[in-house]
């Protein structure tokens, strides 16, 4: 049915530890670590509240938001923390370092909160056995994902790894996903996007001319305007079923 398959990884394939705060940002809820860095912006901030750090954030990440549509290019982690320094009026000589010091920070608290699965890693053990497998991130900074990946045991498991950081845009742009497929030598029509997000993942994957899987753990009413998945699950396991993988392999 399908010659290749293709992860999101965020909510899809690795998730969040349960204390990691969940936030929504101009109309996009996503889980961020931030309100941890409060002694990191003392140590390097010590002029700034935090509360006011908080808000620069938040006002900063709603501007880049709104500014994704239609191109979706992305902005890397240091360069999102240069415009909230620039917010807090810190223009003093070394603002690059210090931008590049709270990402790195941010990163790190970031990937620590990240678990994935024992049967996620069994589905995709399952899965690569296979299928070439690739994978396609929203990620502001690439090596941290990547190191993520590793830490779990990922990184061999797929053919193509493609993180907007490093490709310089985002889903649900179809460039992206096409760059995937292009790695995997495979064509739109015979690929299967998996992922959590109705509008990156399924809306994006559809217009770049693929599958879709949409695991919608929440049990959502699909967004206006985004068409209807070729597959939904509520978990990500389900996928063996779907894909004739006998239950013994996620073992």
């Amino acid at each position: 049915m399908y010659r290749a398959v293709v992860f999101d990884l965020y909510d899809t394939l690795v998730v969040f530890r349960p204390q990691v705060p969940a936030l929504e940002v101009a109309g996009t809820r996503y889980r961020s670590t931030m309100e941890w860095m409060a002694e990191t912006v003392a140590r390097e901030l010590p002029a700034v509240e935090f509360g006011d750090f908080l808000r620069a954030v938040a006002e900063t990440t709603t501007e880049i938001i709104r500014a994704r549509p239609p191109e979706y290019l992305e902005v890397p982690s240091a360069e999102r923390f240069r415009r909230v320094l620039l917010r807090l009026d810190y223009g003093r000589a070394d603002l690059a370092e210090k931008a590049a010091c709270l990402s790195q920070v941010h990163m790190c608290h970031l990937a620590a909160q990240t678990e994935l699965p024992a049967e996620h890693l069994a589905l995709v053990q399952a899965l690569a056995a296979r299928y070439p497998l690739g994978l396609v991130s929203n990620f502001d900074h690439g090596p941290t994902a990547r190191a993520i990946l590793a830490r779990h045991r990922l990184t061999d498991l797929f053919r193509s790894i493609v993180i907007s950081d490093g490709f310089g845009r985002r889903k649900p742009h179809p460039a992206i996903f096409a760059e995937a497929l292009r790695q995997l030598g495979a064509a739109a029509a015979e690929a299967l996007f998996i992922g959590d997000s109705a509008v990156d993942d399924v809306a994006g994957a559809s217009a770049a001319g693929m599958a879709t899987l949409w695991i919608n753990a929440r049990r959502e009413p699909l967004p206006d305007g985004v068409p209807a998945p070729t597959h939904t699950v509520t978990r990500l396991v389900a996928v063996a079923e779907i894909l004739g993988i006998e239950l013994q392999a996620l073992n």
